[in-house]
């Protein structure tokens, strides 16, 4: 492992935490059939804190890994080959699987209505919008996160043409779709499941939704690391950190925070915990166990196939000789192992390779320059 590599184990930690977090949502649902089962459920698995912090990481990724952008259209290039690398391979392989489980094999992919939302989901698109809140509807139900994801991505890149006022202009387009529209429209609010409809386009009700938020701190949470701002003082990292959350969680009713997404939801606790973490990390004081660096690599892989991992469970377990209450325990105990195997398998003989011969296939495209020459270091 490379210095950098060293220096960001503890972020390659948090997408692990993250994922894992997202599964044992979808894990919650074995608790409910008792009462005890449901107090565990309801106060020990809280909703929704996995995507907030995988969007807060990814804020944090863009601003730190193009930190040397020398201005040129080619940069640009290998910026967005990069990131459709990292993302599209594994998802197309994934929306294949899921139509044939989920649509009686060869038969779903002779169907235009059943096919429809999978190849929405593969340009990213949300297929209603109006449907399931934020969910959209999607063929492979996590996808609409990665709709979020693919947008924020093409602002970041969209906005690299603007050179040295790149981050300008993504605060001015921030400041124009998740302020100045919603004020406009009436509805200016951070809850992210109850956003008036953007009927004129489907894609532009990612704009305005609160959530986007969590990239943009992230953003800020990477300046910060990156700039000359220590502290040295461990204990006053944690006292700071944690005197903010009790804060939060002490008015969490009065301020109308949800147990949901977002900055009005678990997003806004995890970006204080995050800061945190960023101001540990810069004085090298995090200790990351090399098994959650590890769960970190298979991330994607664990947040793709753990749905159809527990539908695959739920179909073996049905047939097993219990109770329908040790059944769920089974379940809730079986089903996180058995996806983190499955995602690990995936990862070392789907992710990886086909990520790799993506990102080489599109970096090997040249690209001709589009400005005249690299802006220099000094205005960056």
């Amino acid at each position: 492992m490379d210095t950098r590599a060293k220096r960001l184990a503890w972020l390659q930690a948090l997408r692990g935490m993250a994922a894992f977090m997202v599964v044992m949502v979808h894990n919650r649902g074995a608790l409910m059939g008792s009462p005890v089962g449901t107090a565990i459920a309801n106060h020990l698995l809280p909703m929704a804190m996995g995507v907030d912090l995988f969007f807060i990481i990814s804020g944090f990724l863009m601003v730190l890994t193009t930190r040397n952008f020398d201005g040129t259209s080619a940069y640009v290039w290998r910026f967005a080959a990069k990131r459709m690398a990292r993302i599209w391979p594994l998802f197309a392989v994934v929306s294949v699987v899921a139509v044939a489980v989920e649509h009686q094999g060869l038969r779903g992919f002779r169907d235009p209505s059943v096919l429809l939302p999978y190849l929405e989901g593969l340009l990213f698109v949300p297929h209603n919008p109006a449907a399931s809140g934020i969910y959209f509807q999607m063929g492979v139900g996590v996808a609409w996160t990665l709709c979020f994801e693919c947008y924020f991505y093409l602002v970041f890149a969209a906005n690299m043409w603007l050179e040295r006022w790149r981050y300008l202009g993504m605060a001015a387009w921030f400041a124009l779709t998740l302020v100045a529209i919603p004020m406009v429209r009436g509805c200016y609010n951070l809850g992210v499941a109850s956003q008036p409809l953007v009927t004129w386009s489907r894609y532009a009700n990612l704009a305005v939704n609160p959530i986007v938020w969590d990239f943009v701190f992230g953003m800020l949470a990477a300046w910060l690391y990156d700039s000359r701002l220590v502290c040295r003082n461990v204990k006053m990292i944690h006292a700071m950190t944690c005197l903010s959350l009790v804060a939060l969680l002490a008015a969490w009713h009065r301020m109308g925070m949800v147990n949901f997404f977002g900055p009005g939801g678990w997003g806004a606790p995890l970006a204080i915990a995050f800061l945190g973490l960023v101001m540990l990390a810069k004085i090298g004081r995090l200790a990351v166990p090399a098994w959650s660096v590890w769960l970190g690599e298979i991330s994607y892989s664990l947040y793709l196939v753990h749905v159809y991992v527990f539908e695959a469970m739920q179909r073996i377990v049905a047939h097993m000789p219990l109770t329908p209450s040790a059944a769920n325990y089974v379940l809730f105990v079986a089903r996180p192992l058995v996806a983190v195997l499955c995602a690990w398998g995936t990862f070392v003989w789907v992710e990886r390779p086909a990520s790799e011969w993506m990102r080489k296939s599109l970096l090997a495209i040249r690209v001709p320059p589009i400005w005249p020459r690299p802006i220099s270091p000094d205005a960056r």
